[in-house]
């Protein structure tokens, strides 16, 4: 079995950290995200991986390379022009097998993918969807389901009165070649409002895979944050990272058990830090305070400066008692 990992946005909702970085290489505590997803689909033995790339797919490739230093092969499927999920999916056909695992690239999950495929084989259905359970679906595509857990609804960023189950798609599927019929070719096209509404009203059968499973997407600033702070404490199952980065030196300073340190950081003495995430090679001086946020790489953050709130980008300079954010 191949998987398909969709990579090709930009990451504008993370910006100012991917201005210079890609989406899928942003680091969570202090490896590249893709890793956790790719670690993911090695554990269930899935070591051929399709990347679809649209944004910068030379940096892609050079900063992926071949897979090997991963343990996998990838194959690369560029798009000349966004097309959307489901064109992406399209312009891959080629490369897929008769079953395929597709993941948007912006999910950390520790997601049972043996039982996702049973579950999907089992039901003899066109695509599974693997659904998660939100107390707050407005942000979401809301996914109501009927007998046997047939999914009869999408409802994409549904408003109050629309909302009538807390299920959401998770952004990871389960596809069968014969659903690729339902995706037309060369144009953008979207799965959620285009092409799971066209196989549910020829009466396919499209199957929601719901079960407990740590899910997060990081596509925004504070879930970034929030996929570093669950990866340190140990919050999902069989995954690793580190608080603190190689070749870093820390003063007599205060770092709370939330905060993440990247490689080569230097932090002075009588400096705080809470709650927040410093990227490689970046230098604070003594005295500062850092509380809920993030500093991108080859930041210098001189004396006694407080950053609260905020968002520093790469190569940002704070002059000493700069008072940034709120």
């Amino acid at each position: 079995m191949k998987a398909l990992i969709l990579i090709g946005g930009e990451g504008t909702r993370l910006r100012p950290l991917t201005i210079n970085t890609l989406k899928c290489m942003a680091p969570i505590a202090n490896k590249p995200f893709i890793e956790y997803q790719i670690n993911l689909l090695k554990k269930y033995g899935i070591k051929e991986i399709i990347l679809s790339i649209c944004h910068m797919p030379e940096k892609v490739k050079k900063a992926l390379g071949s897979g090997k230093k991963y343990g996998v092969r990838f194959i690369y499927a560029a798009e000349k022009s966004p097309l959307g999920t489901g064109g992406a999916i399209k312009n891959c056909e080629k490369f897929l097998d008769d079953t395929t695992i597709v993941m948007n690239g912006d999910v950390l999950t520790d997601i049972n993918i043996g039982s996702l495929v049973n579950s999907h084989r089992a039901a003899k259905a066109y695509v599974t969807l693997a659904l998660h359970e939100e107390e707050d679906p407005s942000s979401f595509g809301l996914v109501e389901t009927g007998a046997k857990n047939r999914i009869v609804k999408f409802t994409e960023k549904p408003a109050g009165d629309e909302i009538k189950t807390g299920w959401i798609n998770a952004g990871m599927y389960v596809f069968d070649k014969k659903a690729f019929e339902f995706i037309p070719s060369g144009r953008n096209v979207s799965v959620e409002r285009e092409t799971f509404p066209a196989i549910i009203a020829s009466g396919r059968m499209i199957h929601a895979y719901k079960a407990e499973y740590y899910w997060l997407d990081i596509g925004r600033m504070e879930k970034y944050m929030e996929a570093n702070f669950d990866v340190i404490s140990r919050r999902i199952s069989g995954i690793k990272g580190a608080a603190k980065g190689e070749n870093t030196r820390i003063g007599k300073s205060m770092v709370d058990s939330r905060s993440v340190i990247g490689n080569s950081v230097r932090i002075g003495n009588g400096v705080i830090i809470e709650n927040s995430v410093i990227l490689d090679k970046t230098v604070i001086k003594d005295g500062t305070m850092i509380k809920n946020s993030v500093i991108c790489r080859d930041c210098t953050i001189n004396e006694n400066c407080t950053v609260i709130n905020a968002a520093l980008g790469d190569g940002s300079v704070l002059t000493k008692y700069t008072k940034h954010g709120a």
